[in-house]
């Protein structure tokens, strides 16, 4: 017989569809000031935050627009700053998985303040209680798990993803499907999270090739933004495996996105865990991916034209076994996913 304890995070409401945007303004009504935090893509070359600005209206404060790459630690204590000087008591990150961490980091530094998450990718930071923040003396990436930092609102905007270059948009959707396959396979039976995650694995095998197929529908790009929400639906309950810590190791020290970490490390995890996983359960993960999950993981990576080895994102093969040397217990299965992911 089942049995367990499922935990609920933060998360209060989700807007989603094609002008979600506009209940930014809604959010808003009952704050002071309003405090947005981006990279600096979004903010130099779209019109996107201009365009949050004008939501806000008078109850914008300021905006932060120099988060980058796997949330460095320096911009995070820059952006705190920025917005304690300014007396935001509402946060508002617009951007991917580094922007959305950050301004979770934020958050906490400051007190956790009111937070409202419009994300432009697939990679589910908004929905977690975990936060990577790197490091930048020793490139590597740390953080911290705090359910309180969870953006309570969160809004899916199609609209808003349509300036996220191909590349970074369909590897993080491959990173949508680590969490899916990861968080359904390891931790025992999640009687909520096993229906969502195996759903937005399904979902997300569908509609990345779709969506790298007819980039501006934006009916796929929201099909998209709600798989990844299914792929991550209960960060709490759902374990992560080596392809995630595999991924944020080589993320901050190579400076490969997490996207990518995914879409290389993912399969080879796949088949170097294969032996320890329940018939039923693989058997079930099969169903929804439409076959062998290592060879479906990997033949759909290579129709969206994404890399698939350590080699070809310039992790140096001398340092693999540094590498696996790091996971204690677990270096085997360490190294041969290294290896047969190089």
């Amino acid at each position: 017989m089942k049995s367990g304890t499922h935990t609920f995070l933060r998360t209060e409401r989700v807007h989603f569809g094609a002008g979600s945007l506009e209940k930014l303004e809604e959010e808003a009504r009952p704050r002071g000031r309003a405090f947005i935090i981006t990279g600096r893509s979004l903010y130099e070359k779209t019109g996107l935050i201009r365009r949050v600005e004008e939501v806000l209206g008078d109850k914008h404060a300021g905006t932060y627009a120099r988060i980058g790459q796997h949330t460095p630690g320096g911009a995070v204590e820059e952006a705190a700053a920025e917005a304690e000087s300014a007396a935001a008591d509402l946060l508002v990150s617009v951007g991917g998985g580094s922007v959305v961490d950050g301004t979770k980091a934020i958050s906490r530094q400051l007190g956790y303040p009111a937070q409202v998450a419009v994300p432009t990718t697939l990679s589910a930071a908004e929905w977690s209680h975990r936060t990577g923040v790197t490091d930048e003396a020793a490139r590597r990436k740390a953080g911290f798990a705090d359910p309180r930092a969870v953006p309570p609102v969160v809004i899916l905007d199609p609209e808003t993803t349509v300036f996220t270059p191909e590349k970074l948009w369909l590897s993080t959707g491959i990173r949508a499907l680590d969490h899916a396959v990861e968080g359904f396979l390891y931790g025992g039976d999640r009687p909520v999270t096993d229906v969502t995650g195996l759903e937005g694995a399904r979902r997300l095998m569908e509609y990345l090739p779709r969506s790298r197929r007819e980039p501006e529908e934006l009916e796929v790009r929201l099909e998209l933004q709600l798989a990844a929400w299914l792929s991550y639906f209960g960060p709490m309950n759902t374990p992560m495996g080596l392809s995630h810590e595999l991924g944020r190791r080589i993320g901050a020290s190579y400076e490969v996105p997490h996207g990518i970490t995914s879409c290389i490390t993912l399969a080879p995890s796949l088949e170097v865990a294969r032996e320890r996983i329940p018939d039923e359960r693989w058997r079930e993960l099969s169903e929804a991916l439409g076959g062998e999950p290592p060879e479906r993981v990997a033949s759909l990576v290579a129709e969206l034209g994404l890399p698939g080895s350590l080699r070809e994102v310039g992790v140096p093969e001398g340092d693999l076994e540094s590498i696996a040397g790091e996971y204690g217990d677990r270096e085997g299965e360490a190294r041969a996913i290294l290896r047969a992911a190089y």
